[in-house]
């Protein structure tokens, strides 16, 4: 992330949220959010796995 004369960074002083904690929160969101997803395809694999050697 780019830092110079952006104001939205610079406001860590006077008690607003700074964009780099901003970014950290969506980070971290979004990395939740990938793990949520490989867990559900994780799922869907296995069962897909049970069900195609259930059949053999």
């Amino acid at each position: 992330m780019k830092k110079g004369n952006n104001n939205e960074s610079s406001n860590v002083g006077n008690g607003n949220t700074s964009q780099d904690e901003i970014m950290n929160r969506v980070n971290q969101t979004f990395d939740e959010m990938v793990q949520e997803v490989r867990s559900m395809i994780n799922d869907n694999n296995e069962a897909v796995n049970r069900e195609q050697s259930e059949r053999s």
